[in-house]
């Protein structure tokens, strides 16, 4: 008769040890999170260096940009998306009389833009976004270069942030 009563407290205290493990498991199965930086790319696939620098990606009411600001504070290229015209304009540091030629190389992709002075700004155009060259501007893994006449050429790296750019045109 002594085993009856033994066992209901024996069948508790494994119903309790299971609990327990079962908590510990859950415990120990959610990572914690981790805060790191991302290293700004400075060389691209084939080795060559890119310009030093982040992209600033912002998006208000009247549209979005994403602005390639160099390490010195400059702004070296930008996409500016006006949505009320649903117009995207490339506008790149610089400066000329008259428009230059650039062309826009990203891998195999080749674009040629006629950019204008923009009333000090740097030189500017409107530019067609569904041209499939701008929507390459936001694989991070692309190197987008930007080359004409008179000036180093520009190569910076792609950013998702741009296709956000890209949609508050579309």
């Amino acid at each position: 008769m002594r085993v009856r009563p033994a066992l209901p407290s024996a069948i508790a205290a494994l119903v309790l040890a299971g609990c327990s493990q079962q908590a510990e498991d859950e415990t120990s199965a959610t990572p914690t999170p981790a805060l790191t930086t991302e290293a700004l790319p400075t060389t691209a696939a084939d080795g060559t260096p890119l310009t030093l620098g982040e992209w600033l990606i912002e998006e208000t009411g009247g549209g979005a940009s994403a602005t390639f600001r160099e390490t010195g504070g400059a702004n070296a290229l930008a996409l500016v998306c006006d949505r009320a015209n649903r117009a995207l304009s490339l506008t790149r540091a610089g400066g000329a009389a008259v428009p230059q030629r650039y062309r826009l190389t990203i891998g195999a992709q080749k674009a040629d833009v006629l950019l204008a002075p923009g009333g000090g700004l740097g030189l500017t155009a409107q530019v067609d976004q569904t041209q499939p060259i701008f929507a390459a501007f936001a694989d991070p893994a692309a190197v987008i270069e930007v080359t004409g006449p008179g000036t180093p050429p520009l190569r910076v790296p792609g950013h998702a942030g741009i296709g956000r750019v890209l949609t508050a045109c579309a």
